[in-house]
């Protein structure tokens, strides 16, 4: 199936003017409740509120500039998509967005809904076909061009749908200083190491880290308690300049394949106690799939 058969053209608006989020949200409904409100209960202001209720739950904006807000409605006969493609970006805590897509399905159309969110984030990274899109003037304009390009929706998702792509990443040369400022300042439990060329080395967690100001005595003690202090860990402070990424990081850890199913991450996720998976493809780092990213895009989608 193609991603122009779920659109209808009166739903797609071009929009100029420097609107507030809100605005551009409430207008979309609109155009899709003008045209489908027979087939959408509770039309209208319920469904903005309900999109605003879920955009305080998680982030509903990606960094290829578009934001994707959608909900599932009770009794929806359809999906429903309206978008609009801003001249004027909306600032999403940091993150530009200028094309708008809201979604609305039936609560038990998740796969179709995981779908089309693949297809329209594939899209949203494409430069040349976001530059051309931008560039019509209205919804037919639009659908003719998907159909033109045939973009597909698929039928199966994949970890390549969910996980993050270009990851932040450290070299098997640089300094435990400098992952453990990218660590803290981005939050994340764990780096790939790459070389220069993206080829997928390891990975080095925050576990490996801390291991380094842990002495090999103490691991062979049963009960710590005596120790009140964290002088031990004075070791990491000490090596932070010395140690390096490729000393100490995990080189066998098993890899994900970007057509892996999620069934199969999530499975090895719990097999073998890990919260994460760096993908690689041919031998080189294309991502990182979390539990997180599992639990957010696909359980809570």
């Amino acid at each position: 199936m193609f991603l122009a058969d779920f659109l209808d053209a009166r739903a797609i608006a071009f929009e100029q003017r420097v609107l507030p989020r809100e605005q551009v949200y409430q207008e979309i409904i609109q155009r899709i409740c003008a045209q489908r409100s027979h087939n959408t209960p509770k039309c209208g202001q319920p469904m903005l509120d309900a999109i605003l209720q879920r955009e305080r739950e998680a982030p509903m904006a990606y960094p290829s500039g578009i934001a994707i807000p959608h909900i599932r409605v009770e009794g929806l006969a359809d999906t429903l998509i309206g978008m609009t493609f801003l001249q004027n970006p909306l600032d999403y805590d940091g993150i530009k967005v200028n094309w708008v897509v809201l979604i609305f399905t039936d609560k038990s159309s998740s796969k179709i809904y995981l779908n089309i969110v693949a297809a329209l984030l594939k899209l949203s990274r494409d430069e040349e076909a976001m530059k051309s899109l931008h560039g019509l003037h209205d919804g037919h304009d639009v659908i003719h061009w998907l159909k033109q390009a045939k973009v597909e929706v698929g039928t199966d998702v994949t970890v390549a749908d969910i996980m993050i792509r270009d990851p932040f990443c450290v070299g098997p040369d640089d300094v435990l200083r400098l992952a453990n400022s990218l660590i803290n300042e981005h939050k994340v439990s764990m780096l790939p190491v790459t070389d220069k060329d993206d080829t997928y080395l390891g990975e080095l967690n925050i576990l490996d880290i801390l291991k380094v100001g842990v002495p090999d005595y103490l691991m062979m003690m049963e009960d710590l308690k005596f120790l009140k202090s964290y002088e031990p860990l004075e070791n990491l402070f000490e090596k932070e300049d010395e140690i390096t990424a490729g000393e100490i990081m995990q080189k066998d850890n098993k890899v994900l394949e970007p057509d892996d199913s999620i069934v199969e991450a999530v499975y090895l996720m719990l097999k073998e106690g890990r919260r994460y998976f760096c993908v690689v493809e041919d031998g080189k780092l294309l991502g990182v799939v979390t539990a997180m990213d599992v639990f957010r895009k696909v359980v809570k989608a």
